[in-house]
């Protein structure tokens, strides 16, 4: 196992899940536009939380199923139908800015802020198959063998804080070009990462049909 290469791995792959705009986003933006980046980081910070948990359930109670090759290769299936389905949805986007409402008390309260950031992620439950998906990538690079309860923590510790740096990044931008966003901009960043999200949904069909040949 190399500790930095997984740990290098599960950051990348964290700061890449929080790239599609969804209401964590918008609420974000919301606080990071009205210059409250205080509130905004609190939404980031609730948000994490979340998807570190769906991690932990997804790491320490379906990792242990992953030894099995036939078990590996259904994942890995599984992964790639939702990568599609994640760039069907970012090739969608709608490349406009919209309104936001910065007014709201809501906008100025820490508490609020926390429990929107970590309300919002919670509804999100197939967030756990990103970190199955992380799990596989790092196995099929040969990062890691085991996910141990330790080696698990360090994919956790290292993909919250990809999570959290995306989105931390997002709110000081936001705050500093605040309704300067392009149309044009936008667009880009949707085709990009639609590009990404296509490449690692080849990579995951590829070896999961391999492991179900196994």
């Amino acid at each position: 196992m190399n500790p930095a290469l997984l740990a290098l791995l599960a950051y990348v792959l964290g700061f890449f899940a929080a790239i599609p705009i969804g209401a964590t986003q918008v609420e974000i933006a919301k606080r990071a536009m009205a210059d409250r980046l205080d509130t905004a980081g609190m939404v980031v910070l609730g948000s994490v939380a979340s998807d570190v948990m769906y991690g932990a359930i997804a790491l320490f109670g379906l990792a242990p199923f992953m030894s099995n090759k036939h078990v590996v290769g259904i994942f890995g299936l599984v992964g790639a139908g939702v990568l599609i389905a994640l760039t069907y949805f970012t090739f969608r986007q709608v490349a406009r800015a919209q309104p936001l409402d910065t007014g709201s008390p809501a906008v100025r309260s820490r508490p609020v802020s926390l429990a929107t950031g970590f309300t919002l992620a919670i509804t999100n439950p197939p967030i756990m198959f990103w970190w199955l998906v992380g799990v596989k990538v790092a196995q099929d690079l040969g990062l890691a063998g085991t996910f141990t309860p330790r080696v698990s923590a360090l994919f956790l510790a290292a993909g919250g804080l990809g999570l959290g740096s995306y989105l931390t990044t997002l709110a000081f931008i936001l705050r500093r070009i605040k309704h300067m966003i392009s149309p044009r901009a936008q667009h880009r960043m949707h085709v990009v990462l639609g590009v990404l999200l296509v490449a690692l949904a080849a990579f995951l069909l590829v070896a999961g049909l391999r492991d179900l040949r196994a």
